[in-house]
């Protein structure tokens, strides 16, 4: 019980870092380098794993679509409030296998699912203006 706290509390933590990482429009590498623009990690509807769409969530259509390397950070926006897009892609994911707890922050959701490739994922909602912008984490894949 205690290292599922100590994982969740983990995550709740993690969750704003993952944001700010990928929303930050120009990243600056530890002892200079090359400048990554916001755009290298945009991303087409056609790179999306067959694992992702499958086990954690289909994110096709998903306007400014943004993953790290191996997917295991991915954001994008959706018009609309925050309680409804969370509710709407709770009940997704719920159909998908995950069992998904409420973090006691407003707009994150937390899961666990048995078998498949991610045991566990964070899902945060953020409103923006007008708009929802939309984190999910998974372990990173095995290779």
């Amino acid at each position: 019980m205690a290292r599922r706290r100590l994982g969740c509390a983990c995550v709740l933590i993690a969750i704003p870092l993952l944001v700010v990482a990928l929303w930050n429009p120009l990243v600056e590498p530890a002892g200079g380098g090359e400048v990554l623009s916001a755009e290298a990690c945009l991303r087409q509807e056609g790179e999306m794993p067959p694992w992702f769409a499958e086990e954690v969530l289909d994110v096709g259509g998903a306007r400014e679509l943004r993953a790290n390397e191996d997917w295991s950070v991915v954001s994008f926006v959706v018009d609309g409030e925050r309680e409804a897009v969370a509710s709407m892609l709770a009940t997704d994911m719920e159909s998908r296998g995950w069992m998904l707890m409420e973090s006691g922050q407003g707009g994150v959701l937390t899961g666990v699912k048995e078998g498949g490739r991610c045991p566990w994922m964070a899902l945060s909602c953020t409103e923006v203006g007008e708009m929802v912008c939309v984190v999910v984490q998974v372990p990173a894949p095995a290779l």
